[in-house]
């Protein structure tokens, strides 16, 4: 994919992000007004900030080639990271405001999320890929971490059962 057609996807992923923010939040103002001290209060206060922050964070990248930020001057695909790890806290967060902390779609959605805050923040150590094939050893780091992933949720998974 080009770095065009990836800022365009960032721009359209933003904006989806905060027409959801938007809409969620409109949803969620009687559970906001009948218990603003809950802990699902807190949870939804959380996430609806890293939605925030991640959409704005996907748009910017979008619409503008780089950004100065307390004197930084931040690349389009460092936005669009940051925007990756903010989606993948949204991700985290949601999971454990689950009722069933234990089920499998809480879990599930608890263990993507870090994997998105992981990729989010490899990609910002070690910046936008040069090449458009990965290297054998890129290949071999993700089949090794998505077996170590899996193998470490099922534990999990059968360990809290």
């Amino acid at each position: 994919m080009s770095v065009q057609q990836q800022r365009r996807v960032s721009l359209v992923v933003g904006a989806v992000f905060l027409l959801v923010f938007a809409w969620s939040l409109w949803i969620s103002f009687e559970v906001l007004a009948a218990e603003p001290l809950s802990g699902t209060v807190a949870a939804m206060l959380a996430g609806g900030l890293a939605m925030v922050l991640g959409g704005l964070a996907f748009l910017v990248a979008g619409l503008r080639e780089r950004v100065t930020v307390a004197g930084r001057t931040l690349e389009w695909w460092q936005l669009q990271s940051v925007g990756f790890v903010c989606l993948g806290l949204y991700m985290i967060v949601s999971g454990l405001a689950q009722d069933s902390l234990l089920s499998f779609y809480a879990l599930l959605t608890a263990a993507a999320g870090i994997g998105f805050v992981a990729f989010g923040i490899q990609r910002l150590r070690n910046g936008l890929p040069e090449e458009t094939e990965p290297s054998m050893r890129q290949v071999a780091t993700v089949v090794v971490g998505t077996m170590v992933g899996f193998l470490l949720f099922t534990i999990v998974a059968i360990w809290l059962t």
